[in-house]
């Protein structure tokens, strides 16, 4: 029996690397919201876990979850094209952070068809969190930015703990 996300761990490890990177990045920026060298440190050991970790993937993935993945990609690729289009030049860098978690977020919303609900309930999560941050400019990015890392943390940790069904215990 094949696993019904299996590409679950593989995704799961991601978010670890990339939450975890973004909360180094605000916690060791200085003078900036990130320090921007740390944050694409972190997105780069990211994306090289994901040609890495084979051994996590539980099988094969369906082509549905494919085509849904590279939609979540490509919608992604599209938001963050037309953003700075669509925000005026003088916006400043805490919005458009808040801007590009929600782009994040919304991206993770085709890809519970590859990874599972979990990520449903994440993109919605960071959704609402970068929205929060919107309606609150008072608050500090840094709390937004942090929450929306640890999210990903943890809905990684949880994609990583999945078991597939072809090893799952007897119920």
């Amino acid at each position: 029996m094949e696993a019904r996300y299996p590409m679950a761990r593989r995704g799961g490890l991601f978010l670890v690397l990339v939450g975890a990177g973004l909360i180094a990045a605000i916690s060791l920026g200085r003078d900036t919201l990130v320090s921007y060298p740390v944050f694409f440190a972190g997105l780069g050991v990211a994306v090289l876990s994901l040609f890495l970790s084979g051994r996590l993937s539980d099988g094969r993935p369906t082509r549905p979850q494919l085509l849904a993945l590279a939609a979540a990609l490509l919608l992604e690729a599209v938001l963050f094209a037309l953003l700075p289009r669509l925000l005026p030049p003088d916006t400043s860098e805490r919005v458009r952070w808040l801007w590009v978690l929600t782009i994040v977020g919304v991206h993770f919303l085709p890809m519970a068809v590859s990874f599972g609900p979990l990520f449903l309930l994440l993109g919605g999560a960071c959704i609402s969190n970068a929205a929060l941050g919107l309606l609150l400019p008072e608050v500090p990015f840094a709390l937004y930015g942090v929450i929306d890392g640890a999210l990903k943390v943890f809905v990684g940790v949880g994609s990583l703990r999945a078991r597939p069904a072809s090893i799952a215990p007897p119920v």
